[in-house]
């Protein structure tokens, strides 16, 4: 199916098509008809084959036919044997809009309905408390900060300072989550048409902004041993604006770019002087061994900007995030994030503050959490899924599943009907990725994983049996 169509966009696109009322044909056409309203689908553009969209979205072939038909009859699509359904040339235009990835809740998620398609940590009850706690008083403070809350900014100094990388609270920039983080790097170093460096798969939410930058995106394969030093220098000897990095933890994939790569590493980032984020959100969710340190300390005068968070580590909720920057590029950062907005949140800064205070307490609290979810979830998987095949991270919040297909975008749509909501790991590649990879979090609450499971085999056990059927047929 990856040969004829984008199977990760158009499940993107089509995530929650049966939101809608009525029998299933009229539920896709509405869907579709509303990409195109939206402007998700462009004038003149190629919709998918009767038969591939069916594949997909775990369809008889005869409601997508019955959908486009419905659609030509309102007049927007066209369909002709032998070039097929095209989006109708006259079909109302509007500003034409990015096919996301980031996987973003639907306005009404179904009532029992479990969300494995992002992370969002629980609130524990003993990190309620602490949050309670730090809440006291923090309204009292109405100034302007637009570079963060000087006392935060100092505090995330030190931290840094302590870790062996010195840092000063000039080099603080607090933003309002590692999203606006990444954000405000971006819109500082890329332009339209400039080549943007990140591994593949990775963060979906730094495709779309590299994207919506209007980049040419380039891919460096990870490995179970992270991003290949030497395949990476070659990419920054292309020429690429940005670079976009996550060694520790790495999101989607889990693994751990080891000292020695590191080293390297930073070295090419140094001589080619492309400047290149260290996505750090997930460096405090280790379970075992310390991993190595920051790329950054390997080359301080090197351009790595460290890009962190606390809604890992702690809630999301707070919103509180940074960039510690090196001196060289401190100016046009400081440029446009001023320009974004006169600052972030001061009492989730305030709250942000106090929790820091304790990033011992903070890691262990969220590590008493997680690692077990990440304990069941493994038990789990290999007793009632044991064709999917992943390695058990040391830290982080993600397994990486390979699944024996190639059409794993298809299987999230059929455990979506199970109530289970999923994203396809090819929605996170910036180059080809063959379409059978899947990012589970386990950070629901340990209690739910079961049932999850449970729903998880029991679609995949139907989505097998389909195919089989399809192939003998």
């Amino acid at each position: 199916m990856t040969a004829n169509m984008d199977g990760p966009r158009w499940s993107s696109l089509l995530a929650h098509w049966h939101s809608g009322r009525g029998p299933r044909y009229t539920q896709l056409a509405g869907a579709l008809q509303g990409c195109i309203q939206g402007g998700q689908l462009r004038n003149a553009e190629r919709l998918p084959s009767e038969r591939h969209l069916a594949e997909l979205l775990h369809l008889s072939r005869s409601t997508v036919v019955a959908a486009y038909e419905h659609l030509a009859s309102e007049g927007w699509v066209s369909r002709r044997q032998g070039s097929g359904t095209h989006v109708a040339a006259a079909a109302p235009r509007q500003t034409e809009l990015l096919a996301l990835r980031s996987p973003l809740r639907a306005p009404a998620q179904s009532e029992g309905e479990l969300d494995l398609s992002i992370a969002v940590p629980t609130l524990t009850p003993a990190q309620a408390v602490r949050l309670r706690a730090a809440s006291a008083d923090v309204f009292g403070e109405s100034a302007y900060h637009p570079l963060g809350l000087p006392e935060l900014r100092a505090h995330l100094a030190q931290l840094y300072s302590r870790d062996g990388l010195l840092t000063t609270p000039e080099q603080i920039i607090v933003t309002t989550g590692a999203q606006q983080a990444i954000s405000v790097v971006a819109g500082t170093f890329l332009k339209r048409g400039d080549g943007a460096l990140l591994e593949t798969p990775t963060y979906f939410g730094a495709i779309d902004v590299f994207r919506a930058a209007g980049a040419h995106l380039l891919g460096a394969a990870v490995t179970a041993q992270g991003v290949r030093p030497d395949e990476l220098r070659r990419h920054l000897q292309s020429g690429p604006r940005l670079a976009f990095l996550t060694p520790t933890f790495h999101n989607p994939t889990g693994s751990v770019l080891p000292a020695s790569s590191r080293e390297r590493i930073a070295q090419s980032i140094a001589e080619t002087g492309v400047p290149t984020i260290e996505d750090e959100t997930l460096i405090d969710l280790g379970f075992e061994a310390l991993p190595p340190p920051r790329l950054a300390s390997y080359a301080p005068g090197a351009p790595v900007i460290c890009a962190g968070s606390l809604s890992k580590l702690y809630w999301a909720g707070l919103r509180v995030g940074w960039l510690r920057v090196p001196r060289a590029l401190l100016a046009p950062l400081v440029q446009t994030k001023t320009l974004q907005d006169f600052g972030s949140s001061i009492p989730s800064q305030m709250i942000a503050l106090r929790l820091l205070q304790d990033l011992p307490g903070l890691r262990a609290e969220r590590r008493a959490a997680v690692q077990p979810a990440r304990d069941s979830l493994v038990s789990l998987l290999r007793r009632h899924l044991p064709d999917w095949s992943f390695q058990v991270p040391g830290g982080g919040q993600f397994l990486w599943a390979e699944l024996p297909t190639r059409n794993v975008s298809g299987y999230t749509h059929a455990a979506r009907r199970l109530g289970v909501r999923l994203f396809p790991g090819a929605s996170m590649a910036v180059n080809d990725l063959p379409d059978r990879y899947l990012r589970l979090p386990f950070t629901l609450p340990p209690e739910h994983l079961p049932e999850a499971v449970a729903r998880l085999a029991a679609a995949w056990q139907g989505f097998r049996e389909r195919d089989a059927s399809e192939r003998l047929a």
